[in-house]
């Protein structure tokens, strides 16, 4: 259909569970045409993608809603257990970090539609977190999660522009509205 709206190479990702860098070095090397929109950013449109597709046997439909990916940063367990047991409930597919250095390892390797960051973390911590991924991907969206709210590092993370900042401790009604808010068409139930 000539009106589809075309996607972004964030969402090219998602949909194939690669980094967005990836996706730019299809289209630099001429494997996924693409087109440029004012202020630099790849648009692709649904047609070459699904040539794409097709060329490289990638068995994905566009038509199929993808199930949205959380990471869920926190070094305390129970805290993760209860993101997790509430977004599977929902039907969301989650990954767990302990700490700092796990979520980056993860993140190097896969793209997320959402991640819950704490700020306070062993080792690596939630303000150098969000800085990589912010460097890798701008358009990601990261809610900060913390009990120390005035915290300096809570302070140098808010620098990079997180979604929303949670206070612990979280309810659950609190990740719902933190899901309807930034996935305005979720229906929190």
């Amino acid at each position: 259909m000539p009106d589809e709206k075309p996607l972004s190479t964030g969402e090219v990702a998602r949909l194939l569970h690669v980094s967005p860098v990836a996706v730019f070095r299809w289209i630099r090397a001429g494997k996924l045409k693409a087109y440029r929109v004012p202020g630099g950013r790849y648009r692709i449109p649904r047609a070459e993608f699904r040539t794409f597709l097709a060329a490289n046997r990638i068995p994905i439909s566009l038509d199929a809603r993808p199930t949205r990916r959380f990471l869920v940063v926190d070094d305390e367990a129970p805290v993760r257990e209860a993101f997790a047991a509430a977004l599977q409930a929902k039907g969301f597919e989650v990954v767990l970090a302990g700490d700092g250095r796990e979520a980056l390892r993860i993140l190097r390797h896969e793209q997320f539609d959402l991640v819950f960051l704490d700020i306070l973390l062993p080792g690596v911590g939630g303000a150098t977190v969000i800085q990589a991924i912010k460097r890798r991907n701008p358009d990601a969206i990261v809610v900060l999660i913390t009990g120390y709210p005035y915290h300096d590092e809570t302070l140098a993370a808010l620098e990079h522009g997180p979604a929303m900042l949670l206070p612990k401790p979280i309810k659950l009604t609190d990740i719902e509205a933190v899901l309807k808010i930034v996935f305005k068409e979720h229906k929190a139930s």
